[in-house]
């Protein structure tokens, strides 16, 4: 008899969890959720930078390749008309110092400048609509700068971001610069 009393003993201390133990449970799944979502949130900002990352640089190496292919020592308008059908006057005209918008010592484009001012002149600058799926539409803000380097050859500065896109760089990528040289057609 007195091993029967011993194993009812025994099972009444195992019969479950202790409330210190289940708190103890609790907090480490209530960290381990709030991690995850943290790096979803996270997540979901670095894939919305790379994309406007990306459209960013398609913008600015479209303008960049349209003024590329004027020959160095001619200088016309030519026109770019966006998804919206917006046409957008583009001058390639450059000068010894660089003529469009300001050029930073970082050779990025200053994009604090009032458009239409002497840091961003009329004809060096354009709001350029992308038209996505399902009728969504992003408009980017696109700067150039055209530097006559000699007769035969113009350096190209076109920088693009993301209109309205704000500061914050967890989810809003930065202006991308594209700095390339045109040289005389033959």
């Amino acid at each position: 008899m007195c091993k029967k009393g011993t194993n009812d003993r025994a099972r009444r201390n195992e019969t479950g969890m202790s409330l210190a133990e289940l708190m103890i449970a609790m907090f480490v799944l209530t960290v381990g959720v709030t991690g995850g979502m943290i790096l979803i949130v996270l997540s979901i900002g670095g894939n919305g930078r790379n994309r406007q990352a990306s459209n960013s640089t398609v913008v600015a190496q479209m303008v960049t390749e349209k003024i590329m292919s004027v020959p160095a020592n001619t200088s016309p308008t030519i026109t770019i008309t966006d998804c919206a059908g917006t046409a957008n006057n583009i001058q390639t005209t450059g000068s010894a110092s660089g003529t469009g918008a300001t050029v930073l010592s970082s050779g990025t484009i200053d994009f604090s400048q009032t458009l239409g001012s002497a840091g961003a002149p009329t004809g060096y600058y354009m709001s350029f609509t992308d038209c996505g799926t399902s009728q969504r539409q992003a408009t980017y803000d696109v700067r150039w700068n055209v530097q006559t380097i000699s007769t035969y050859v113009k350096l190209i500065t076109v920088s693009a971001k993301l209109r309205g896109a704000g500061n914050d760089l967890k989810v809003f990528s930065p202006p991308v610069t594209i700095r390339s040289m045109a040289g005389q057609g033959t």
